[in-house]
């Protein structure tokens, strides 16, 4: 289970991250055992993930040709798949190329620093998602929070990578792109499993 002191610890990392400190990384627990329980930060990330995903679900609804035939239980094990697929499948590709790529000493902090991170990159698509829910935005207002959102997380993912990592900016914006494009990858494939 998550311990409170490791999840507050990580949690201000993550926020210190955010604000591009330097010394931010040094938060996190990047020995063996703290890189296995970064990936329970999926249990914070999860409900933010929901309220996101319902808001989605709302915005589906709203649209006649996309509430044709639309299936609530095929839409939650989409997006319960994708998010399993995606917490994990970043991680398994570096760990096969990190030594050649030459970021096998700082891959582990990498890890603890983006999982750690996940809570604070979904915050504002749950809190998206809840105000839309709560009926204080429509699903037009949601779109376009969701944009600046993203221009939002995409920064934060490549201070992450920036200062975890230790790299260069190239090479920091050349693995948010690639993160970025393989979970819409892994989205696209999942949505077409279960025909969403």
């Amino acid at each position: 289970m998550l311990d409170r002191e490791e999840v507050v610890r990580s949690l201000t990392g993550a926020w210190e991250l955010f604000l591009d400190r330097p010394d931010a990384v040094r938060r996190f627990d990047v020995s063996v055992a703290g890189f296995w329980r970064s990936f329970q930060a999926i249990l914070l990330v999860a409900p933010l993930y929901a309220l996101a995903s319902f808001a989605e679900r709302q915005a589906i609804l709203a649209d006649p040709a996309g509430a044709a035939g639309f299936d609530d239980t095929l839409f939650a094990l989409d997006r319960v798949l994708s998010l399993a697929i995606d917490w994990v499948t970043l991680p398994i590709i570096l760990a096969l190329i990190a030594g050649r790529i030459g970021i096998a000493r700082t891959y582990p902090a990498f890890i603890v620093a983006r999982n750690w991170g996940a809570v604070l990159s979904m915050l504002p698509f749950g809190l998206i998602g809840l105000a839309m829910g709560l009926g204080w935005i429509d699903a037009e207002a949601a779109q376009i929070l969701s944009l600046a959102g993203l221009f939002l997380v995409l920064r934060y993912s490549y201070l992450i990578a920036r200062r975890a990592l230790e790299v260069p900016a190239a090479i920091a914006i050349a693995l948010v792109v690639g993160d970025f494009l393989l979970s819409l990858a892994i989205a696209a494939s999942v949505d077409a499993i279960f025909g969403q």
